[in-house]
């Protein structure tokens, strides 16, 4: 099963009561679509990881480094759920160094977005045989997700780092590497042929 990650650029809030430092976030919205991810648009339906948000024991980290830990489910240092817009979490930050550098990062505005890391469910993922109307790419909705990790990040666009990751998942939906700019020719798009195909094989739900 392969482990995905995705970025959201959208500000986290931080707050003090007494000694704790709170932060929130979200840390994926419903239905917004994502960046090219070499191929394939995404969008999350409202519902996806809720059943692991509540199963998990989802650690809270910064910049996805699981040397700079800021909180955990399990010690209700980390809480997270899923509303009506996304995916939100909350968490009190330790105090140690990473800890007050991002409340003042947070606080100053240094620091942005969010991103999560998840696997996509057996049966959770489905291909639109209709391409995205901007970009002529098709949509991959994701239905049932397994989170393990969250937080903020420093950089909330998606990287370019993560391009060979996303290609590679792209590859085994069995979309292949598909040009930026796949406007041209939407009629033949090959991922318009190949999902149709998929789609009258039963091959992707």
């Amino acid at each position: 099963m392969t482990t995905e990650r995705r970025n959201l650029a959208l500000p986290a809030e931080v707050r003090a009561e007494g000694d704790t430092v709170t932060m929130r976030g979200y840390a994926y919205r419903f239905n917004d679509l994502s960046h090219n991810l070499g191929g394939f648009r995404e969008r999350i339906m409202p519902g996806a990881g809720a059943d692991s948000l509540k199963a998990n024991d989802v650690l809270g980290t910064f910049n996805h480094d699981m040397n700079q830990v800021l909180g955990r489910a399990s010690s209700g240092t980390l809480r997270t759920g899923e509303d009506s817009e996304g995916g939100w979490y909350e968490i009190d930050l330790p105090n140690t160094t990473v800890g007050r550098d991002l409340a003042e990062l947070l606080k100053r505005g240094d620091v942005r977005g969010s991103s999560f890391t998840f696997r996509v469910s057996d049966g959770g993922q489905r291909v639109h045989d209709e391409l995205d109307d901007t970009t002529g790419l098709p949509i991959r909705e994701i239905t049932r997700m397994d989170v393990v990790e969250l937080g903020p990040v420093l950089n909330p666009a998606y990287p370019t780092t993560d391009a060979s990751l996303s290609r590679s998942i792209a590859l085994s939906l069995g979309i292949g590497e598909l040009p930026t700019d796949s406007r041209e020719s939407v009629t033949d798009h090959p991922a318009r042929v190949l999902v149709r195909a998929l789609l009258h094989k039963g091959g992707v739900q």
